[in-house]
């Protein structure tokens, strides 16, 4: 017995309409496929952005300070959407991070390779950073902290 036409042409209609449908509250997406929307920026995101953070030391646990002769040549400036720029003595660069509530990252950092002055914090600057596990604020300072609670990186802040 040969399958009905008005059967297929149902069968084919219902197989369309339940690709195609999306949950209410989801929006629709551009494109073929309602895939899930790109992951949002973290709330705490909004603090780090549009200012100049100087680094004003790092204290280790083992009771060590890292203190820079001239804080301002040593900043961070966190842009939305997960880039940094980063100044570490004479030179400069940017990377990416990672801000998942309290916890922070960063990726590579692309510098210029200057020879720094003799007494430059630049090598430890940049080592603290490559071991930042977290952050949060203490009043209007940031603080980092290095993985394994190894220590933490203090900075301050000037509105740009």
């Amino acid at each position: 017995m040969p399958f009905p036409r008005n059967l297929l042409a149902a069968a084919l209609t219902f197989a369309v309409a339940a690709c195609t449908a999306t949950d209410p509250g989801t929006p629709v997406l551009p494109g073929y496929v309602n895939a899930p929307p790109p992951p949002m920026a973290a709330a705490g995101d909004s603090l780090l952005t549009n200012t100049v953070w100087t680094w004003q030391g790092t204290q280790m646990k083992d009771g060590a300070r890292l203190v820079p002769d001239a804080p301002e040549r040593y900043a961070l400036v966190f842009q939305p959407g997960g880039m940094v720029n980063v100044r570490a003595d004479c030179n400069r660069g940017s990377g990416s991070y990672l801000l998942n509530g309290s916890q922070l990252s960063f990726g590579p950092i692309a510098l210029t390779k200057m020879m720094c002055p003799p007494g430059s914090r630049d090598g430890e600057f940049l080592k603290g950073l490559s071991a930042v596990a977290a952050q949060g604020m203490n009043g209007s300072d940031l603080v980092l902290t290095l993985q394994g609670d190894s220590g933490s990186m203090r900075f301050t802040t000037t509105r740009r």
